[in-house]
C-alpha cells in the first residue's frame, strides 16, 4: 500500500468513526427511573424536564425524599411493567435490587436498562451520579453535582471542633438491626468525626442485634432514622425502653440518614450539628 492511500484510509477512519460512535450511544429523550435515588439525581441534573417520562410515586413523598418541589409535575409510576411500557421510555433506571423479571421484559422488549451499582458507601453514590450523567448525556452537570455533595461533606468537617472527644455511635434500625462496614450509613458517622461502634467490632454490613447488644457495647450514642414505615413506633419506643434510659438517643431525619443519593451528605451535617451542637442549619 501506497503512503499516499494509507494516509487516505487514515481520514476515513478519523472522519467516520465519531459517527459511528454517536449512532451507538444517543442520548435519551424519555427516561424512566424506577428507584428514588434515581429520582433524586435526574431532577438535580436534568434542566430540560421533558426529557424525564416519569419518576417513582415516592418522589413526592415528604418522609422519604428530599425532591417533592422539584418533582411536582413530573409523571409517575410503580415498579410495575405495563406502566413502565405504555409510556415507551428509551432509558429505565433500574437498582440492583429490583425485580429481575422487570430488567428482563423491558430488554425483550428492546427498551435500554440502566442498572444502578449497589450502594454500600458514600463512593458508590457518587458513581452511580456520574454513571447515570454518562448514560443520558449530563456528565457535565454529574460532574458539577459529585463536586457539590463533596464540598458539602468537606464544610460539615470543617465545623466539627478540633480537640473534641471522638464519641462512639451505633446505629439501631428498626425491627432491631445496626450497620458496619461497607454501608453508607458508616460513612456518614465516619465522616462526622464519630466512630461507628460496630464496624470498630468488626462488624460488616447489616447486622440483627438485640438491645442487650446495645447494652453491652456501652456507645456513646444511640443514632436512629425518623422513617421506620413498618415500625411507625420505633423510636417511641426505643425512648420508652429501659434498655436505653442511660442512652443519649439521636434521631435523624430519614430522608437523609437513608438516602441514596447525593442527599446522604446532609446526614453528615445533621450529624454533626446533633454530636458537637454546632449550627450547621441542616434542611429538614
Amino acid at each position: 500500500m501506497s503512503i499516499k492511500n494509507l494516509l487516505a484510509g487514515i481520514i476515513i477512519v478519523l472522519v467516520v468513526a465519531p459517527a459511528v460512535c454517536l449512532a451507538k450511544s444517543p442520548c435519551p429523550k424519555k427516561i424512566i427511573s424506577l428507584t428514588l435515588a434515581s429520582d433524586e439525581i435526574l431532577v438535580d441534573i436534568v434542566d430540560d424536564r421533558e426529557k424525564i417520562a416519569a419518576l417513582t410515586y415516592f418522589s413526592t413523598d415528604p418522609l422519604i425524599s428530599n425532591i417533592v418541589e422539584k418533582a411536582q409535575g413530573i409523571p409517575q409510576v410503580q415498579a410495575n411493567l405495563e406502566q413502565v411500557i405504555a409510556k415507551s421510555p428509551d432509558l429505565v433506571i433500574l437498582a440492583s435490587y429490583t425485580n429481575p423479571n422487570i430488567r428482563m421484559h423491558l430488554e425483550a422488549a428492546k427498551i435500554k436498562v440502566l442498572l444502578l451499582h449497589e450502594i454500600v458507601s458514600l463512593e458508590s453514590i457518587k458513581k452511580n451520579i456520574k454513571t447515570i450523567g454518562e448514560a443520558i448525556c449530563e456528565k457535565a452537570a454529574a460532574k458539577s453535582l459529585v463536586e457539590n455533595m463533596e464540598r458539602q461533606i468537606a464544610d460539615s468537617r470543617a465545623k466539627i471542633p478540633q480537640h473534641a472527644k471522638i464519641p462512639t455511635v451505633l446505629f439501631y434500625g428498626a425491627p432491631g438491626f445496626t450497620v458496619g462496614k461497607r454501608t453508607t450509613i458508616n460513612d456518614i458517622i465516619e465522616n462526622s468525626g464519630a466512630i461507628n461502634l460496630p464496624a470498630h467490632l468488626g462488624l460488616s454490613g447489616h447486622r440483627n442485634i438485640s438491645t442487650e447488644y446495645v447494652i453491652q457495647n456501652h456507645p456513646d450514642l444511640v443514632l436512629t432514622s425518623s422513617y421506620n414505615p413498618s415500625h411507625p413506633d420505633f423510636v417511641g419506643q426505643m425512648f420508652n425502653n429501659s434498655a436505653f434510659k442511660d442512652k443519649t438517643i439521636i434521631v435523624v431525619a430519614g430522608k437523609h440518614l437513608d438516602s441514596a443519593s447525593h442527599y446522604a451528605a446532609r446526614a453528615i451535617s445533621d450529624l454533626v450539628n446533633m454530636i458537637f451542637k454546632t449550627d450547621n442549619n441542616a434542611d429538614g
